[in-house]
């Protein structure tokens, strides 16, 4: 057996259909059927996701990330300012620069426009939904049929890892596991179509900036088997074609690069000044990898083992893509082993959990499956055809043609439809738990002020306008020992003695304060010190790590601003990168429609030809 290597955009033949296609291959090329089968399975089969649409999570990870989405929130639809700084957590720290804020990310305008709950209850529902189109359409890219990359689908969209990611709070993991196979998708139809290279881009950007701490390397990780893979592959094609799918992904990866810039430079200059450091040596035994399939997945096991025998190089890449991010989610086993000698690489060096590489695992035994399901879908008719005396299925009746495989197709549904969905719902039960348990903050408006805060329902205190002190922190930023919850006012003199202190008006990102010395005093804000912050009269100085300025004796309107150089360049360059490719998108657009509106013109006015007798 020999499966079909066409690209999904290309003619698949299938000799059972009088146009040369296969009847699943026209079935599921409709978008809209798909995700509304996507939609069906995903509401059937997590249904709290469309339920308690406001409320939390029970895990204060979910706390966390509500509070940082809610602080972005506030401080650019009430204040209009980006949220360079975040007064809301521990005191006071960067914001948009921060590893795990998603303000820049696309998803991230769900927030504005909406609830944050509601909003957060989305992006899972999308994540899925992108995650289940994205393995279908790489699938198709490998040249898997329409059946067989719905089956990709599935088995990728309810892997047994989502619902431990969503428990936890991690929505970014879901939007960017999802975008993943886009990247894949992209780069392997780039190769021969330049545009997709931009798209593929502008996915992997998405991911990064959708604090893609663990998506944006995975999908650099699967970036770079595919191209090599790809690369060996085109080497047959004839002299220099080995470099075209590195043409592709180097297009792909300048133009994530520049998309990404506004997060990238900020977020590596924070890490350069504040390290991620991670001591413990991760190793895990094959058979806790293994853990992660259920029964549900034994049969999906099976087809991905048998792919290599269709002698199909996609199944040999696959293959060999499974055993390779199996062997990276065992861990630091040992000082050669991939996850040990990766983690050598500087963008990879504070990587950790190495068993979420499981996911990899996942998309490409999907992938795999898919090509032995495509080798048996392919070889039924022509033993059809053997059977009935006819040197071809061509050759068989139109009407035997489509009887047979509606038939099939009916017959399958019928036979393993409930059954799976029966399978499905009893090996993954953590789907059908309900999680949203904890009610959405209270709005209430006043000045804002610090509270001594709470890590597990640092939520609540966005909505009141507080910041809370005691955290969570990923990354050990500096936290002032000095800062003090619930005092009278948040600026105030060292010594009340030496100058009068009073709040004329405050934002995230720019307090202005009336001052009146007696003589030369030091004023103190209630936040952390950070280098980003520019006073109008006097010197910024750090008072036990607390934010503080000199001012000269007298009266004065000082004003501290924020000011992030960095940032904003950052946000330059993308922003130009970004109205460059919706201008070149629209441009392709308009060519598109008008090449369209001819041909239609011309099909409408021409007339047919005449007839001519012998």
């Amino acid at each position: 057996m020999k499966a079909n290597n066409a690209p999904a955009d290309a003619l698949v033949v299938h000799p059972l259909s009088p146009s040369g296609e296969r009847w699943t291959d026209w079935l599921f090329s409709v978008v809209w059927l798909r995700l509304a089968l996507f939609l069906a399975v995903i509401h059937e089969l997590v249904p709290w996701l469309f339920q308690n649409p406001r409320n939390l999570l029970e895990y204060m990870d979910d706390h966390q990330f509500y509070t940082w989405e809610s602080a972005n929130k506030l401080t650019v639809l009430r204040y209009h300012q980006l949220p360079a700084w975040n007064p809301y957590w521990c005191g006071g720290t960067l914001g948009v620069a921060a590893p795990e804020d998603i303000f820049f990310a696309p998803d991230n305008l769900l927030r504005l426009f909406f609830d944050v709950g509601i909003a957060r209850h989305f992006s899972v529902i999308l994540g899925m939904v992108l995650a289940a189109e994205g393995a279908f359409r790489l699938a198709r890219a490998s040249g898997s049929s329409g059946f067989a990359a719905m089956c990709a689908a599935g088995v990728y969209g309810l892997n047994t890892i989502f619902p431990l990611w969503i428990s936890n709070g991690f929505f970014n993991f879901i939007v960017g596991f999802g975008l993943m196979p886009w990247v894949g998708w992209c780069l392997i139809v780039g190769v021969e179509r330049p545009a997709y290279r931009l798209l593929g881009g502008f996915f992997l950007a998405w991911i990064f900036l959708s604090a893609g701490t663990y998506p944006a390397p995975y999908t650099l990780m699967l970036v770079g088997v595919l191209t090599l893979s790809l690369s060996v592959s085109y080497a047959k094609r004839g002299p220099g074609q080995w470099r075209k799918p590195f043409e592709s992904a180097i297009v792909l990866g300048v133009i994530f690069a520049l998309l990404a810039c506004a997060k990238f430079i900020p977020l590596m200059l924070f890490l350069k000044q504040f390290s991620r450091t991670w001591n413990p040596v991760e190793q895990f035994q094959a058979g806790m990898v293994l853990s992660n399939f259920t029964v549900l997945h034994i049969p999906v096991l099976v087809l991905a083992g048998l792919a290599p025998l269709t002698r199909d190089r996609w199944s040999v890449i696959f293959t060999i893509a499974i055993g390779f991010f199996f062997v990276m989610a065992m861990g630091d086993f040992d000082p050669l082993s991939p996850y040990h000698l990766i983690k050598q690489v500087p963008l990879f060096k504070q990587l950790r959990s190495p068993e979420r590489h499981i996911i990899l695992v996942f998309l490409f035994v999907s992938l795999s499956a898919a090509r032995t399901i495509t080798a048996i879908e392919d070889f039924i008719p022509k033993l059809l055809a053997s059977l009935l005396a006819r040197k071809s299925a061509h050759e068989l009746p139109v009407a035997l043609r489509y009887a047979f495989v509606l038939c099939g197709t009916l017959f399958v549904a019928a036979l393993f439809g409930p059954r799976f969905a029966d399978l499905a719902k009893r090996c993954a039960p953590s789907y059908a738990t309900v999680l949203y348990s904890f009610e959405p903050p209270v709005r209430f408006e006043q000045q804002f002020r610090q509270h001594r805060g709470n890590r597990r329902d640092g939520h609540v205190f966005p909505s009141i306008n507080m910041g809370s002190i005691y955290c969570i922190t990923g990354i050990p930023v500096p936290e002032s020992p000095a800062l003090r919850g619930d005092l009278p006012q948040e600026e105030f003199a060292q010594d009340p003695a030496s100058a009068t202190v009073r709040r004329v008006s405050w934002s995230p990102n720019e307090i202005v304060l009336d001052v009146n010395a007696s003589r030369r005093a030091r004023v103190i804000v209630n936040q952390n010190h950070h280098s980003h912050w520019r006073a109008s009269v006097g010197t910024v100085v750090s008072h036990e790590r607390l934010l503080a300025v000199d001012v000269p004796a007298g009266r004065h309107r000082l004003v501290l601003r924020f000011v992030d150089r960095a940032l904003q360049a950052s946000v330059a360059v993308s922003l130009v990168t970004l109205l460059a490719l919706l201008a070149f998108g629209a441009y392709a657009s308009a060519r598109w429609a008008r090449a369209w509106a001819r041909s239609l013109r011309t099909a409408l006015l021409s007339k047919p030809a005449e007839e001519t007798t012998p």
